[in-house]
């Protein structure tokens, strides 16, 4: 009993230190007044407020899309991974995993001299004369640039679970007679698949919170709820510290319904299988 309140005292204390407490005060203070008074004017506004609902719009929007393109290429790319010989596999692995790190600032300065107005990209297409409608400072621009972080991240925690699969289940399934096609569905889906609904979840909300790369190329042009939150924090006249937490709470609880139906339906898979 001893060893195991030395084990997890310390773990629970930073947990309550940087999960509950900080979770709690965000909440209360989602329902306060810039005085400090209780009030739901908070929620209202964003119920109520086109502006807001497009910051919610354009998260889910990006969060959505980048999630889904990165998991389907991610899953053609840990396939083809480990295909390679092991030398070859582990420099992929380490430029993957420095991939995945390259986000914020740094990506966007780098994709806006690669793909900006006068990036290289474009004094080609120029050149060749041909039509270029990739516009980086927009909606799909940022959703083009949260895929560079995101597909080498979704490649990372794919590979262990295909690294895993047993080739002898191809071999077993034929000599029954079984065709790719039913094994791929009733054999390795099942098995993959929880592992595919929580690295969507993941790429979810990290599309979903970060706010450096959306920042740094279109400022306040394309709001998201990052950018959002921003703003309101950072207002020198305009700051609003309890709708920035008002924000907060809700992408809080869009994470939580997102997780909850993820674990729905694989648990519901599992029983199936």
């Amino acid at each position: 009993m001893a060893n195991r309140l030395k084990i997890f005292l310390p773990f629970g204390i930073l947990v309550v230190l940087i999960l509950i407490i900080p979770v709690l005060v965000m909440l209360i203070a989602s329902f306060q007044t810039l005085d400090g008074g209780l009030t739901l004017d908070n929620y209202h506004q964003v119920i109520t407020n086109r502006y807001y609902h497009l910051a919610i719009l354009n998260s889910l929007k990006i969060s959505g899309i980048t999630a889904g393109v990165s998991i389907v290429i991610a899953i053609v790319g840990a396939h083809a991974l480990t295909k390679l010989q092991t030398s070859t596999k582990q420099a992929l692995i380490t430029l993957f995993n420095m991939s995945a790190s390259f986000a914020g600032v740094p990506l966007a300065f780098s994709l806006i001299i690669l793909f900006g107005n006068a990036g290289v990209w474009r004094a080609i297409t120029t050149a060749l004369g041909w039509p270029n409608g990739l516009n980086l400072y927009s909606l799909t621009g940022a959703t083009f640039a949260y895929t560079f972080f995101e597909i080498p991240l979704a490649i990372m925690f794919l590979f262990p679970v295909f690294e895993e699969l047993n080739p002898q289940w191809r071999e077993a399934s034929a000599v029954l007679g079984a065709s790719r096609g039913f094994f791929l569905r009733q054999v390795i889906l099942p098995v993959i698949l929880p592992n595919l609904v929580e690295v969507f979840i993941l790429l979810f909300a990290n599309a979903m919170g970060t706010y450096e790369t959306a920042f740094a190329l279109t400022g306040n042009n394309i709001v998201t709820i990052p950018t959002l939150i921003g703003a309101l924090i950072n207002g020198e006249l305009t700051a609003n510290v309890p709708l920035a937490c008002t924000f907060a709470t809700i992408f809080a609880g869009l994470m939580t319904l997102i997780v909850w139906v993820g674990n729905r339906v694989t648990r519901s898979k599992w029983e199936v299988a």
